[in-house]
């Protein structure tokens, strides 16, 4: 685990510095927190270059129960395929999930996959960008299924909308 995290932090430093425009985000939803038991956590850093995006997402679930707690981090490639109107598609280059917990499947790793479409813009700093995202569980089956049911914050269809800071431009 540690050697995955350390992956991940070394491609954040390498994308920020071929990065065009950085963003740091939080999904509204997991703010449900200050009015439901729930937590979650679903943030994400992405790098604009041209046309492209790099997102490099955060995310913690937790089951109603609590005996079942999911992180997902991993790299999603996104385009905009309409230069300056902010409309995004969105795809999983490498996303995994792990399992922990009392009620956590013998198959702690899972491998996912996801796709989005949604907008993305700046106001000032500010970033919004709402998107539609659709979830493929590839690697999971029998048990890893049903946990991955048990927490709703990952459920196979989701609306969301990141709002954060854009960080400005970086000059190349």
């Amino acid at each position: 685990v540690m050697r995955k995290i350390m992956a991940l932090f070394f491609a954040f430093l390498i994308l920020s510095s071929l990065s065009a425009s950085v963003s740091l985000s939080v999904d509204l939803a997991s703010l449900d927190f200050l009015w439901k038991e729930d937590l979650r956590i679903d943030a994400e850093c992405s790098f604009d270059y041209d046309n492209i995006r790099i997102t490099i997402p955060i995310r913690y679930g937790l089951s109603e129960d609590k005996y079942l707690n999911l992180l997902e981090s991993g790299i999603l490639v996104g385009v905009f395929p309409f230069e300056n109107l902010g409309l995004m598609v969105e795809a999983s280059l490498f996303k995994l999930g792990y399992f922990w917990g009392l009620a956590s499947p013998t198959d702690r790793l899972v491998l996912l996959s996801e796709g989005s479409i949604g907008w993305n813009g700046n106001i000032g700093m500010l970033h919004i960008c709402p998107r539609l995202t659709f979830r493929s569980l590839l690697s999971i089956s029998g048990k890893g299924a049903e946990a991955m049911k048990r927490i709703s914050q990952f459920d196979g269809l989701r609306l969301s909308l990141a709002m954060g800071v854009n960080l400005g431009e970086i000059n190349n």
